[in-house]
């Protein structure tokens, strides 16, 4: 009798075979890694850029207000008079208003007088003006404006006097804002008699004759590196200039004040 034939021997193996990677497969996954990285990387570096960008403009914006602000108010309150109850006084006895042109390529200064009230301050150390000051004619504010350009540094000496300061050399006074590169002065000048600028001018030869200021202040940011090599900006006389090596950020900001003392008489 024949037996039955053993089904054990090899057959065809059903089993799958667990395979890996291989080295292309594995170089391709890494190249597309890599550039997905570049791309994130690329666009957090831009935005962060943009952020400061933003942020450094608004700090200046905020510094050139408050540099004009400044300016602004003692210019509005040149050649006040402070009128008495009694005695004879009916006009300022002072200079409103002088300067001096620093030139080309360098900053002007700028001085401004008035009658002080009481609770008034100067622009240096904030002496305020009292009840005592008036009694005795010692009332009179002075705020001479000028630039520690070594510095970048706007400043003012203040005092409160009973005579008039004579214009002079311009004084080291207490700093009002940082990151100030550049202070130009332009003076409009009334040769009608209609109370209104007919011109401007650097230094007027005669400052009775003022009757506007155009005050420019050229801001810088703090940080360095703000902007790309090869940017321009403009100045304060209107020029286009090439940003320094340090690559700050830099705006001029301008703005014209009424000597409202001059101007209050309709003509």
């Amino acid at each position: 009798m024949d037996c039955p034939r053993s089904n054990t021997g090899k057959g065809k193996q059903n089993s799958k075979t667990q395979q890996g990677f291989t080295l292309v497969e594995l170089m391709i996954a890494l190249t597309i890694s890599l550039v997905l990285l570049l791309v994130v990387g690329t666009v957090f570096t831009s935005s962060r850029q943009a952020f400061r960008l933003q942020e450094t403009n608004a700090r200046i914006q905020e510094s050139g207000r408050f540099a004009l602000e400044i300016l602004g108010r003692s210019i509005k309150q040149a050649g006040h008079t402070n009128i008495p109850f009694t005695g004879f006084k009916v006009a300022f006895t002072g200079n409103a208003i002088t300067g001096t042109d620093g030139g080309a390529g360098a900053a002007d200064t700028i001085t401004l007088q008035y009658d002080g009230t009481v609770g008034d301050r100067d622009c240096g150390v904030g002496t305020p003006v009292t009840e005592a000051d008036i009694v005795a004619g010692a009332n009179i504010i002075q705020n001479h404006f000028n630039l520690d350009v070594a510095n970048a540094q706007l400043q003012c000496a203040g005092t409160i006097a009973a005579a008039p300061a004579v214009p002079g050399a311009p004084p080291t006074g207490q700093v009002l804002l940082d990151n100030v590169e550049d202070l130009q002065v332009l003076y409009g000048i009334d040769t009608t008699g209609d109370q209104s600028a007919n011109q401007y001018v650097a230094a007027p030869a005669d400052w009775t004759q003022v009757v506007t200021a155009r005050i420019c202040v050229l801001i810088r940011s703090e940080q360095t590196n703000i902007v790309l090599a090869g940017n321009s900006y403009l100045n304060c006389n209107g020029a286009v200039t090439a940003v320094p090596a340090d690559r700050r950020l830099r705006r001029a900001f301008t703005e014209t004040f009424n000597l409202r003392n001059r101007i209050n008489i309709l003509p």
